[in-house]
């Protein structure tokens, strides 16, 4: 039984009015919005639900609010259909980037009501006159993300700027309405595993700086290629959303997270104060996986509360990244050695060591800088699914030797134990960072991905878009309620719920106007999530 709540996990289900209401500020968070307010370029990384779109979407109502002083136009724009975009020709991806974020800019400026100038660099980001229900520029996004429907892609109706062109718009729109520049964040940036159209758009990034138009972008760590014309440290700052749980105010700003959302949740909370604290500390500062466990039983105690960790740390987190090879085979052998290294070398190691003692507990393992690169790419991709947390790179081990520290997920760990409570409550009260399992350049579990060729990893295409489109509706990660819903309406396939519109979801029980768009937007958002990744 789950327990009954109005909490979502999701940032997408939030409305924006209603982002900085839910806002718990922790001294990093406070810093990493501050950066994204600001002049220089930021690449915000972080594994799934540890709350990217969120601190981007707290920067971007903070900057609204301060428009009439400021004067500083914020553009939210997500990248979440990359993955459906057809690569009919080498500039695809790249036309479809250009199309998204003009007509993303001139809605922005509509909205703050700017007039917007003449001048031929804005007639180009706008394209011609309306086509339909479209301008021109929307009509050419609207055909490159309909593309994958149709096996030839229909012809553009006008030409699509490059970078300059839009710099250009942007200095003149700065220009003529007083603006001191547009800070564009881009969500769901790079994250889908097609190394080329992530090389496309970090290329994208760095020609479009300029004093007048600064981007923002989240990407997740370990699925993310820059290419060679993007250097992440000279030409934006890289910036973590993973949140330490060695920090004293950790497990009081976890519960904030939950409070913020449903008050009434406190009751059941309070008088089970250790159990929710082994379980905020179980979801290694990842606040979606937070909030899923907490309503995974009901009522909230402590025997429930076990077994949830033994059910979604044993089972569901790692289901998630196995899944990955079905969605990516070119990947299926280092998702498969990651998943059972972590599992039978680095857990059990760290078990053993953490029973009974009462100091320096460990959940942090140590990797040679000379390990073979499949190991570190297999690292990457549990960083990606939220399972590892990569640590201080360039760290000497007992033996004087360079190397990378990684955190393994708490909940993973805790669950190794028959009681995960009691000794997930031992553990986090005596965590010592210092203390962590080695692994040198040649340890024997690496032997089975010795050979392993990176070059299957970097195909150029998403080759398997069409298959997970006919994959059930049950791989798609929605509530009971919306699922049941999808169920009802006949919903079998992904590629059935991408297709269909509000008036579709409408068909259903006790479904209006609001909550058929709710549904699509929410039953679509774990689509595109699911395509990428």
């Amino acid at each position: 039984m789950k327990l009954q709540s109005e909490i979502v996990y999701r940032t997408e289900d939030i409305p924006p009015e209603e982002i900085l209401d839910l806002l718990v500020e922790t001294e990093t968070d406070r810093s990493l919005i501050d950066s994204l307010k600001g002049r220089s370029p930021v690449v915000l990384k972080g594994s799934r639900g540890v709350g990217k779109s969120f601190l981007m979407r707290a920067a971007e109502a903070e900057i609204k609010e301060e428009f009439p002083s400021r004067k500083v136009l914020p553009v939210y724009v997500t990248f979440a259909q990359a993955g459906l975009i057809r690569q009919d020709t080498p500039d695809s991806f790249l036309m479809w980037m250009m199309a998204k974020l003009c007509t993303s800019i001139l809605r922005a400026a509509s909205t703050f009501g700017l007039t917007l100038p003449g001048g031929s660099a804005i007639t180009a980001i706008q394209g011609t006159a309306a086509i339909g229900n479209y301008s021109g520029m929307e009509k050419v996004e609207a055909i490159f993300e309909s593309s994958w429907k149709h096996e030839q892609q229909e012809s553009l109706p006008v030409s699509v700027p490059d970078p300059e062109v839009l710099r250009d718009a942007v200095e003149d729109l700065c220009r003529f309405t007083g603006i001191r520049r547009v800070v564009l964040f881009v969500d769901e940036a790079a994250h889908v595993f097609i190394p080329e159209q992530q090389r496309q758009f970090f290329t994208l990034m760095r020609d479009l700086r300029s004093p007048y138009l600064t981007v923002k972008a989240a990407v997740y760590p370990g699925a993310t290629s820059y290419g060679h014309a993007f250097q992440p440290t000279h030409d934006a700052t890289v910036l973590s959303v993973d949140r330490q749980v060695t920090d004293p105010g950790y497990a009081q700003a976890m519960r904030s997270i939950v409070y913020k959302q449903d008050g009434a949740l406190k009751k059941q909370i309070e008088p089970n104060g250790e159990v929710f604290d082994t379980l905020a500390y179980a979801a290694a500062g990842n606040p979606r996986i937070l909030l899923k466990t907490l309503l995974m039983r009901s009522p909230f105690n402590r025997r429930n509360t076990q077994e949830t960790i033994r059910e979604y740390y044993r089972g569901d987190i790692w289901r998630e990244h196995s899944n990955l090879a079905e969605r990516y085979p070119g990947h299926r052998e280092l998702i498969d050695w990651g998943r059972t290294f972590i599992e039978e070398t680095v857990l059990s190691t760290l078990h053993a060591r953490n029973v009974g003692r009462s100091s320096q507990t460990s959940s942090f393992f140590w990797i040679h800088r000379d390990a073979p690169q499949a190991v570190r790419e297999a690292l990457r991709l549990l960083c990606y699914s939220g399972i590892v947390q990569e640590g201080d790179s360039g760290m000497r081990a007992t033996r004087g030797e360079i190397g990378t520290r990684y955190m393994v997920n708490l909940g993973c760990l805790f669950s190794q134990d028959a009681e995960p409570i009691k000794f997930g409550q031992n553990v986090r009260q005596h965590l010592y960072v210092k203390r962590m399992v080695e692994f040198g350049a040649n340890h024997p579990s690496y032997r089975p991905i010795d050979e392993f060729s990176l070059d299957t990893v970097n195909s150029t295409g998403n080759q398997a878009l069409e298959a997970q489109l006919e994959r059930p509706i049950k791989y798609l990660d929605v509530t009971d309620f919306q699922r049941a819903k999808l169920e009802e309406l006949g919903f079998r396939t992904i590629g059935e719920v991408l297709k269909s519109d509000e008036e579709a979801f409408k068909r259903a029980y006790y479904v209006g106007t609001k909550r058929a768009r709710q549904m699509r937007n929410a039953a679509v958002t774990a689509v595109l999530e699911y395509l990428s990744g």
